[in-house]
């Protein structure tokens, strides 16, 4: 009599059953970290903003404006006389506020006036961000839970 390996139905089917399960208790948490990884790309995105701005006023030897339009917030700079955007910000993920502020950037790298940009979502459990602006011009990322200090 010849010997037969394998599964049977009832054993595949308890191994579907344990990974579904599995699967399930995992969800939340992945759905978590999608909605915390928007909220922390979205403040990288702006900071990125923000250095280009303070490099291209440093670099050009003028002052830069970003400029708070609708829910964008652009770079933009004299180009041949003619006001111009060269970059701007715009959020990307529903769900998410920031912030925005008018400010200049001088050619000195220094700014207007210093800032606290709040980056949030309208999710409780997810961290929140402040993009901090000295009126030096250093900024930095800082949850909202240790703020601009």
């Amino acid at each position: 009599m010849a010997k037969t390996t394998g599964f049977t139905l009832v054993e595949l089917m308890i191994v579907v059953g344990i990974v579904a399960i599995m699967a399930l208790l995992a969800f939340p948490s992945f759905s978590q970290q999608i909605m915390q990884d928007r909220v922390v790309t979205t403040a990288n995105q702006l900071n990125s903003v923000y250095k280009y701005a303070r490099s291209e006023a440093v670099k050009r030897d003028r002052d830069i404006k970003l400029v708070v339009s609708g829910a964008k917030w652009q770079v933009k700079a004299p180009v041949d006389g003619v006001e111009t955007v060269l970059k701007e910000f715009v959020i990307q993920h529903q769900g998410i506020s920031v912030g925005l502020v008018d400010r200049t950037v001088w050619a000195s790298g220094e700014i207007s006036a210093a800032s606290e940009i709040l980056i949030q979502d309208d999710n409780h459990k997810t961290v929140d961000y402040y993009l901090c602006i000295l009126k030096s011009g250093q900024n930095w990322l800082a949850e909202k839970t240790a703020a601009c200090a």
